[in-house]
């Protein structure tokens, strides 16, 4: 498994408290009795860029006093230490690993008094010039602490950042590192079907007074506001079944809610609520409409519900009959109509986490990828070079064709994907993002490198933050300059070599149990599409949606059941509005008969094409004699919208059948191509016999009858000898 930064991911708070270490924060060493809930939270540094013209350094933040205890004489200071020269010390220094080189005063501690589970706001001043003086002609990195003491002397808490500081000279002698994002405008599957919401998150998501979330509309509103300058860095990418969920809200819409049912009756229970046309998902889908019909911004789109590719191919569902790869490609289209635009790199693939295997590349391949998205952490740099590398390399596949792969760089994805939402979380981000993309630059100044930012599919950050690094990719930064994914993919920025490595995440694929289950919702999906006379794929969707990347890994697992588990419902609820009208007992009165079946197509649109297949179980049992084949019946019909058709089936007993007996019959429901829709077993009850069974009853009788005369003759006979002898003794 690669490796995760986990500095990135605690650089959330700054705050270090007993039992918890976010990252950006130092280990406490042992505490006085009272004082282990002592934190420290910062809130701001400025200027977050040093230049040579700054004399001041100021930072605010707050100490927290989180337990019970009064805390006197605490104090408060920050401290600076020698320039990181690689990047692995400062992610060392981020994840608190080691000893602090933040060692040299910056200022003069202040001193506070803490009450009892309260907080006292701070600002330090210092002296930025000593910073600059350390390197004055390079582009540095320094390490920043702020530490808290009490006046005792025991170490009461650290939080760590970092401050950068560009020369005079920058333009002249550094050569900026040219920097492309891809935004995400991705969503986890809310519709099982096309007509059916699981719930309502998605509406909270688009909601531009972030009241429910907030997510998609503050995504879309820091590129939406950006400046022309940076707008040409961004590349949206964008899942087609997000463009397709919130175009059905622009209209009514159902969430059905589902539950668990008491233990006592199993199963789940369901409760549909009507929902009016959403404002905010007309407003966000015109204002997405706009911005990438303008010249020069730039988009690609996922597979349809950004399926997961590598499980689908590992899995054998990306091949053959089972093709829901090759689907949800083909369902790429549906957002290209709505959006009313083509997608500017057409032929790029973002595998889940970045991470694929060899079996996916030549897959995907052959489907029409000629470029991959994935992380440093497999597209890894060759030999011992000491810097970080450009993000462009060819991979190849097992017929030796050589597509491009674009390595965005893991650390800074964890470094901007943490919880910017979270008090001081955005600060962390901030600081630390300025620090590594400073620090790719200061390793070779002087060359020329690019470098693409991918943050999380399920990017989460404040609206500041979001805007804060797209206003960070311009000149202003000195050590960065905007530039556009298609151009890191030129063959003149393919300036070093990286190799791909073993793929890392097998374990976060689907399990073969869970996609044994969508296999039989795919094979019924596609057998009901094929109903129609333009066949329909649309049910074929709801199999796409449980396999997106959304639901990968195993903290989502249980997560990814839940909507199987409704996805399934709600396939089974639509497929089976074509079905048998009535299952009740059916009677043959007699050795034959007709009997009645009723086929109903209760979809409130479109006609259907269905073939009924009736046979007995085992077959043989009854004999159908206007069929071709008399052991089973077979007709085809059309059946439009809300109508149903009745099937007059003449049937007859075999010889040798027998009396009052119960016959389980089988009909099937199939589209013409002969995939079953569904099917029901139904029970005829004979009453008749067969022509044999009556000569052998008649038979039967008629022994019965010579019987019975016999034994009747042979009485009389007795009955005339006994009188006879009476009579004699009488007259004797």
């Amino acid at each position: 498994m690669r490796k995760r930064l986990t500095a990135a991911l605690g650089a959330v708070t700054l705050m270090l408290t007993a039992g918890f270490l976010p990252v950006a924060t130092a280990p406490a060493q042992a505490k006085a009795p009272g004082k282990d809930q002592v934190s420290i939270v910062l809130e701001n540094v400025a200027p977050s860029v040093l230049q040579a013209k700054h004399k001041t350094l100021t930072i605010k933040g707050k100490i927290v006093n989180a337990g019970d205890t009064a805390l006197t004489g605490v104090q408060v200071q920050a401290q600076y230490g020698t320039r990181f020269t690689t990047r692995a010390q400062l992610a060392d220094f981020a994840s608190g690993a080691g000893a602090n080189p933040a060692t040299a005063a910056l200022d003069v501690s202040r001193t506070f008094d803490l009450p009892a589970n309260g907080t006292q706001p701070f600002t330090l001043k210092g002296d930025a010039t000593r910073l600059a003086a350390i390197a004055p002609s390079d582009l540095s990195v320094f390490p920043l602490a702020v530490t808290a003491a009490d006046a005792e002397g025991p170490f009461e808490a650290e939080a760590r950042t970092f401050v950068n500081y560009v020369p005079k000279e920058a333009k002249k002698t550094i050569k900026p590192t040219k920097v492309a994002f891809v935004w995400p405008l991705i969503e986890a599957p809310h519709r099982t079907t096309d007509t059916e919401f699981t719930d309502d998150g998605l509406a909270a998501s688009l909601d531009p007074d972030d009241t429910g979330n907030g997510r998609l509309d503050a995504l879309l509103d820091a590129v939406d506001t950006g400046s022309a300058s940076t707008s040409g860095a961004v590349t949206l990418a964008i899942d087609p079944s997000l463009v397709t969920d919130v175009d059905a809200m622009q209209r009514p819409y159902q969430v059905v809610e589902r539950t668990d049912s008491p233990e006592d009756t199993g199963g789940t229970s369901a409760k549909a609520e009507e929902k009016p046309s959403n404002g905010d998902a007309k407003n966000w889908l015109s204002r997405l409409r706009a911005y990438v019909d303008e010249e020069g911004h730039q988009f690609f789109l996922t597979p349809y519900a950004d399926v997961d590719s590598v499980s689908l191919v590992n899995k054998k569902m990306a091949q053959g009959g089972v093709n829901l790869l090759k689907a949800a490609y083909a369902d790429k289209t549906l957002a290209t109509d709505i959006l009313d635009a083509n997608e500017t790199y057409g032929k790029l693939t973002w595998p889940g986490n970045g991470t694929i295997n060899q079996a996916t590349i030549d897959r995907l391949y052959r489907l029409g990828t000629r470029q991959f998205l994935l992380t440093s952490d497999q597209l890894q740099p060759v030999g011992g070079l000491s810097r970080t590398p450009s993000a462009a390399h060819n991979v190849e596949t097992s017929s030796g064709k050589r597509p491009l792969a674009l390595a965005f760089d893991e650390t800074i994805q964890q470094v901007v994907s943490g919880n910017t939402r979270a008090e001081g979380g955005a600060l962390a981000a901030r600081q630390r993002y300025l620090a590594e993309t400073a620090m790719i630059t200061a390793e070779a100044p002087s060359d020329g490198r690019t470098l693409l930012v991918v943050p999380d599919r399920r990017w989460n950050p404040s609206p500041d933050f979001a805007k804060f690094l797209l206003g960070h990719t311009d000149a202003r930064s000195a050590w960065l300059q905007p530039t556009t994914l298609g151009a890191i993919a030129q063959p003149k920025n393919r300036t070093d070599e990286r190799q791909l490595v073993t793929y890392p995440d097998r374990d976060a694929e689907f399990s073969r149990t869970y996609l044994d289950r969508v296999k039989t919702m795919y094979n019924k999906a596609a057998a009901f599409g094929n109903l129609f006379t333009e066949p329909d794929g649309a049910l074929l969707r709801a199999p796409m949606r449980a396999t997106s990347n959304s639901w990968r890994g195993a903290v989502r697992r249980e997560s990814a059941y839940d909507f199987l588990d409704a996805a399934e419902d709600s396939v089974n609820a639509e497929v089976g509005k074509i079905n048998l009208a009535s299952e009740e007992v059916k009677q043959l009165a007699g050795s034959s008969g007709m009997l009645r079946f009723t086929a109903v197509n209760e979809l409130t649109e479109g006609q259907v094409t269905i073939k009924i297949e009736i046979a007995t179980d085992p077959k043989g049992r009854l004999v159908f004699p206007d069929s071709e084949n008399p052991d089973v019946f077979t007709a085809t019909r059309p059946i439009d919208a809300g109508q149903k058709d009745t099937f007059m089936v003449a049937v007859k007993l075999p010889t040798g059948g027998s009396i009052d007996n119960k016959i389980p019959v089988r009909v099937r429901i199939l589209n013409e191509a002969g995939q079953e829709i569904n099917s029901s077993t139904i029970d005829v009850s004979t009453t008749g016999v067969s022509s044999v069974g009556v000569f052998i009853t008649i038979g039967s009788l008629a022994l019965l009858v010579i019987g019975v005369g016999f034994r009747g003759m042979r009485a009389r006979r007795r009955r005339k000898e006994e009188e006879g002898r009476d009579d004699g003794a009488a007259a004797g």
